[in-house]
């Protein structure tokens, strides 16, 4: 099974994923990606959760960035449902990793974790006939 065939299987499961994301260079502009790079991550990231997604921000940052996080996805329109922590009860606990079913990170393939994410939206969006394409996304 494929990454993708597996973000599919899932989020056709449950009606929602999980979708990790890194904050800097991820879809803050910090040092290495520009802020236009990362408002596209910004974009896609929109468009998973009208597919259906929680969204998590996964940071090392300390908890006192987390008001500054909060603002900028705010500012740029991206809702986020928790930092840190997961956004749904998990029957098997709640300490250590968050859960997630799918992470965008600047450290960890972004590239192909992106091209898999959105080839799995189109297909999900195929599959339950809807109509939101990337390009209607703000």
């Amino acid at each position: 099974m494929t990454d993708k065939e597996r973000l599919v299987n899932e989020w056709l499961e449950h009606g929602k994923i999980v979708l990790a994301v890194d904050y800097d260079d991820t879809i803050f502009h910090w040092r290495h990606r520009s802020q236009k790079e990362c408002d596209e991550t910004i974009r896609l990231v929109k468009w998973a959760q009208t597919t259906g997604a929680y969204v998590i921000i996964h940071s090392c940052s300390d908890d006192d960035r987390h008001d500054e996080m909060l603002a900028f996805c705010h500012f740029k329109g991206l809702e986020i449902d928790t930092i840190n922590k997961n956004a749904i009860e998990l029957p098997y606990g709640q300490q250590g990793k968050p859960y997630y079913n799918w992470q965008l990170c600047d450290r960890s393939g972004l590239q192909y974790a992106s091209e898999v994410l959105e080839e799995a939206i189109k297909e999900v969006i195929s599959i339950n006939n809807n109509v939101i394409n990337l390009s209607d996304i703000a």
